[in-house]
């Protein structure tokens, strides 16, 4: 399917809700134990399970756009230094040196070589070691086998994905399933790069409490009465998984605009919904015709999160588009995600930590969440 005929058929699945008042549902509630939100031990194992044994997602493409690109992340405690070599091969390290350990790079941008600040051991954007000074003191030392640590890492369908610990070799295809790795090629997301830094939000609650206020738009009508709610429908959801990730997609409000007309006269309707993806354990993508908002939710410890947004701009944006997307950006962040999504987060976290709820409810329209949790525990037994 292209991307045009997979937003049509959203489109009809969006329509038809809002004139039946309906919503795509799960077959039955589900309770979760509240202790697993609270329970260090449960959190020490989906820090091992989920993220230590896991490919994740490190960025997308655009974020290394051309050779000679890098980019440095930190993901639980770990600093990776992420480069596009010479011959446009993505690679990621541990951005640690080989002599003492310190910190090789930061921030982003283009380098032929990468310089540690310590004593200058210097390295190529394939991590090999090409200079140290004084080399005649390290005389007997394999040079060759001081590169630095390189880890698994995949490039496919405007993903990096890799481990943040040594492991089995990544394939993206495999990682998404063939199904969301064609939808994803459809979508041609490769070329979008970063509209402004990627920034962090610290978050007073478990990381699970914070990536369920992704995973549904129940609350829209409450909790963003006076913001979302007047952009998006709340309530109005479409759910389909692809193994243990999904895809949501949600109405935005100018979708009356199609009520009555042919669809054959329909046009581009992408400025008519939102796409919403959950790349498992700890992904939110969410689209829309102008940008795509990456957030990438961690655990830091039991009760605390953070989530690293980075916006991604759509390519060849007409200047009207490029002044609307400069104006919602600073609104999605400061008041829709601080100010209301990480506050009720945050006012989750107490309310758990008492242990005076024995479970967290979500109903058969909360769909998302009920398959990312179950997800959650079937790994957690499997390992």
């Amino acid at each position: 399917m292209d991307r045009g005929g997979l937003e049509r058929s959203l489109v009809r699945r969006l329509l038809d809700h809002i004139e039946a008042g309906t919503t795509d549902l799960a077959d039955d509630i589900l309770e979760v134990p509240a202790r697993s939100y609270t329970d260090p031990e449960q959190w020490a194992r989906e820090v091992d399970v989920l993220f230590h044994d896991q490919p994740l997602l490190l960025c997308l493409s655009g974020a290394l756009p051309r050779p000679g690109s890098y980019l440095t992340v930190d993901i639980l405690g770990t600093p990776l230094l992420l480069t596009r070599d010479t011959d446009g091969v993505v690679h990621s390290f541990a951005n640690v040196c080989r002599h003492r350990g310190v910190r090789v790079a930061d921030g982003c941008g283009e380098a032929r070589r990468f310089t540690c600040p310590f004593h200058a051991w210097t390295y190529d954007t394939k991590g090999a070691l090409v200079g140290l000074p004084v080399a005649g003191a390290f005389d007997g030392m394999d040079r060759a086998a001081k590169g630095l640590v390189e880890l698994p890492v995949d490039e496919g369908y405007g993903l990096v994905v890799g481990r943040i610990r040594p492991g089995e070799p990544v394939d993206v295809g495999a990682h998404l399933g063939p199904e969301l790795a064609d939808e994803l090629s459809a979508l041609d997301v490769a070329s979008w790069e970063p509209y402004g830094a990627a920034h962090v939000h610290p978050v007073r609650a478990n990381w699970k409490v914070t990536l369920d206020t992704y995973r549904e738009n129940y609350h829209f009508d409450y909790l963003h009465k006076t913001t979302l709610a007047d952009y998006a429908y709340g309530g109005v959801l479409t759910f389909d998984p692809f193994g243990p990730h999904l895809r949501n997609a949600s109405a935005i409000r100018s979708i009356l605009e199609l009520q009555g007309t042919p669809e054959q006269d329909w046009g581009d309707v992408s400025p008519y919904l939102s796409l919403q993806y959950q790349l498992f354990p700890n992904t939110a993508l969410t689209f829309d015709a102008r940008h795509i908002e990456l957030w990438q939710i961690f655990p830091v410890d039991v009760a605390t999160s953070e989530v690293v947004h980075t916006a991604y701009m759509r390519p060849g944006l007409s200047e009207e588009d490029s002044k609307r997307l400069a104006e919602m950006a600073p609104w999605i962040c400061d008041t829709v995600v601080d100010g209301e999504d990480f506050w009720v987060a945050g006012r989750t976290e107490p309310g758990l930590t008492t242990g005076l709820l024995d479970t967290v409810v979500f109903g058969r329209n909360e769909p998302a969440p009920q398959h990312l949790h179950r997800g959650f525990a079937e790994r957690l037994r499997g390992a």
